[in-house]
């Protein structure tokens, strides 16, 4: 049994978490979509403008402080009908600003999804940051049960 199978979901959150607003100029976003760590709140936003846009659903089961340095959101998702779990963590630095995003998609298939997906839509601009749908599609094949 899963965590977010067994957490009781919560209300819809009104509007944008509230770190969104306050991203440090030198920020740093890390995930499991990603090939390598992005740096800047211009960067990061444009990135997660659009990963929201891919999200079908979001149920939360955990939204809010996490002590007083981290903002903590558990949820469940779909992209294009692929069921997903994320757990995004960030911590705030002193001045109150998002300074490190780490956020984690879970399963594989999932993953390789949002990854592919991003990556049609920032590949150019984002060299190398995304999997191209290849790589996707050959490590989806390899990790597959057989």
């Amino acid at each position: 049994m899963k965590f977010t199978e067994t957490a009781p979901t919560l209300p819809c959150p009104s509007g944008p978490p509230p770190w969104l607003g306050k991203i440090a100029q030198d920020a740093t976003l890390e995930g499991a979509v990603l090939k390598r760590a992005v740096h800047g709140k211009d960067n990061i936003l444009a990135l997660i403008s659009h990963a929201r846009s891919l999200y079908e659903f979001q149920d939360y089961t955990y939204y809010g402080p996490w002590g007083s340095e981290f903002f903590m959101e558990s949820y469940r998702a779909s992209i294009n009908g692929v069921p997903m779990e994320c757990s995004v963590i960030v911590h705030m630095n002193d001045a109150g600003e998002a300074d490190s995003l780490l956020i984690h998609h879970y399963p594989l298939d999932a993953t390789l999804e949002f990854s592919r997906l991003m990556g049609e839509k920032f590949g150019d601009q984002f060299a190398n940051l995304y999997l191209t749908a290849a790589q996707a599609d050959g490590l989806a094949k390899a990790s597959s049960k057989k």
